[in-house]
């Protein structure tokens, strides 16, 4: 009996000591995650030579985002909802793709492989649909979406 008492409060030492760090990544404190802002996010330099961000709260959400080759870029995607979907591509050096959806079946694709160029993508309804090509160095592209079955299209090359 004294064996499982010992063990039943090593285990409870060890638990507790490892939410017991201050770093806050994870685990007890702190209060829970922190939902990353609705705005467009700003890209500082970090230990990090590029960065993908991904934020998704509902159900069913798809996030696809790849960074082949891409020097100092951040790809940032945030869904909140009900299966939403994003493909992101990206290739070009400090460059940016913002993906912000909320609602329900929302969908975009975004292709980038120009150098210092921002796509910025927002949608808020239901059935939306945003695809975005850009191959233009120095470039923005900006779609903003609101209300029901709206498509669009955009191309810089």
């Amino acid at each position: 009996m004294k064996l499982w008492k010992i063990v039943a409060v090593s285990a409870l030492v060890v638990s507790g000591s490892a939410f017991a760090t201050g770093n806050n990544h994870g685990g007890g404190g702190g209060g829970g995650p922190s939902t990353p802002p609705s705005t467009v996010p700003t890209f500082t330099a970090t230990q990090w030579n590029s960065e993908i961000q991904i934020y998704q709260q509902g159900t069913a959400n798809l996030a696809n985002a790849t960074q082949t080759g891409a020097q100092k870029s951040l790809t940032a995607v945030n869904q909140d909802g009900y299966r939403n979907s994003a493909g992101t591509n990206q290739t070009g050096d400090g460059s940016l793709i913002s993906v912000v959806q909320k609602g329900d079946y929302n969908n975009t694709n975004v292709a980038q492989s120009a150098n210092g160029s921002k796509v910025l993508v927002s949608q808020n309804g239901s059935g939306n649909y945003a695809q975005a090509s850009q191959g233009a160095n120095g470039s923005l592209t900006s779609i903003t979406q609101v209300g029901t079955a709206n498509l669009a299209y955009a191309s810089q090359n």
